[in-house]
């Protein structure tokens, strides 16, 4: 454990401060751990949207800008050291990060849960206390979830450029399979019905889209999507190997059971409004963006964004431009944190295709380079030789070329 504290090599991390993104070269031990504390080598990490939203101020952060954060959230690393107190890892598991930490306050259970999540009961790695950005992390041993190894030969063999890097995908896999615990139960409350396989509308093909796609056809749904760049939704139709339909508005109705929306827009809630049918599902997956925050249904009954926070559903009337219709309002933020584990059991099953939603690779965080993995596709360089992480994420827009980017770090050698 010494050894591996007593880091002499020189390591990074990706720091926000002031408004500022830099990449910074560190060197020198890390510091002690604590009893219940591990101390992890990121292997991979992916970069997730809502990183860049609240970098950029699109969306909520109650970080303090005068004190520096390592960003990031979505990580898979190898144990390294353990604490004298943790028993249920050791020097050498593959791990997952889960980013949401308790903030001290009265828990509204004893599982950290969309409803701590949306109601301020948790820090959120990358964005409140530090994140995974770097080549190192120490975190407390209730913040990593072990993958067996018969899910990392799986991995391998499904994946065999990335491996064990495609479980960076597990924690976005952990809020897209919440929302369909939730909606269960909530269905069962408010609308007294089971969810059943049915026609399924997916707003918005980024990486999120393409999880929700996923789990939607593993649940038996037909599943349409549907994106404001057709080129991102023959993309996830590619990616999920043409088992999915790319829609066109102007040939269907309200028709669909469950609209699932996780584009951050309230346009996009409303066009899910339109193609729901009487009595289906507007599941608000995604937080809005800061022009679109104080954004209400039509009626003004509800606002969307606290809808997404509060994990708390809404059955109501809706009426829209074709008529009124009953529509059940469904949403959260964050995961159930008993989910780890069968979300690393999807994401290892499924890894071939989450394979292909991976599009841009960066080696390593000073890297002024993102590899282009897509047949055809170019490389992106930035034009100063700064890392690219830097200017994604101060914004870069590559949603035309890019769909889910992720780093590879140094620290993949250290075994």
């Amino acid at each position: 454990m010494n050894d591996a504290l007593s880091i002499t090599y020189p390591w990074f991390d990706v720091q926000w401060h002031l408004g500022q993104i830099h990449v910074a070269r560190q060197l020198g031990g890390l510091p002690p751990l604590q009893p219940d504390q591990v101390l992890v080598g990121v292997q991979a990490a992916g970069i997730c949207g809502a990183d860049v939203r609240v970098v950029t101020g699109n969306t909520a952060s109650a970080h303090n800008p005068t004190h520096y954060i390592t960003l990031g959230h979505e990580g898979v690393g190898i144990v390294l050291a353990c604490g004298s107190e943790v028993v249920t890892y050791k020097e050498g598991n593959y791990v997952v990060i889960l980013p949401h930490v308790r903030t001290g306050q009265s828990g509204l259970s004893k599982m950290i849960d969309p409803v701590q999540i949306g109601n301020g009961h948790t820090w959120h790695m990358g964005w409140q206390v530090n994140g995974c950005f770097a080549d190192f992390i120490v975190v407390s041993a209730a913040n990593i979830a072990r993958i067996s190894p018969e899910n990392c030969r799986r991995a391998r063999n499904r994946a065999p450029d990335l491996q064990e890097a495609v479980f960076a995908l597990v924690e976005p896999m952990m809020c897209t399979l919440s929302a369909y615990r939730l909606i269960e139960d909530q269905a069962r409350r408010l609308s007294h019905r089971a969810l059943e396989a049915g026609r399924a509308l997916v707003i918005g093909c980024g990486p999120i889209g393409i999880l929700h796609s996923l789990v939607l056809l593993a649940r038996g749904f037909e599943v349409w999507v549907l994106d404001s760049l057709a080129k991102r939704a023959t993309f996830a139709q590619w990616c999920l190997k043409e088992q999915v339909h790319v829609l066109d508005p102007a040939r269907h109705n309200d028709d669909f059971d469950l609209v699932m929306i996780t584009a951050s827009s309230s346009e996009a809630i409303r066009t899910g409004e339109e193609l729901v049918r009487s009595g289906g599902i507007i599941y608000v997956f995604a937080g809005l963006n800061s022009a679109d925050r104080l954004a209400m249904n039509a009626d003004n009954v509800f606002f969307y964004e606290r809808l997404h926070r509060t994990a708390q559903g809404l059955f109501t009337t809706a009426r829209l431009t074709q008529g009124d219709k009953s529509i059940l309002y469904l949403g959260h933020s964050g995961y159930f944190a008993n989910l780890a584990g069968p979300a690393i059991g999807m994401v290892a099953t499924h890894a071939a295709l989450l394979d292909r939603s991976i599009t841009g690779i960066m080696r390593g965080w000073a890297s002024p380079c993102i590899e282009a993995r897509l047949p055809g596709a170019a490389d992106w360089v930035s034009t100063d030789g700064s890392p690219a992480i830097v200017a994604v994420m101060q914004g870069l827009d590559l949603r035309q070329t890019h769909c889910k980017l992720i780093v590879l770090t140094s620290s993949r050698q250290t075994k």
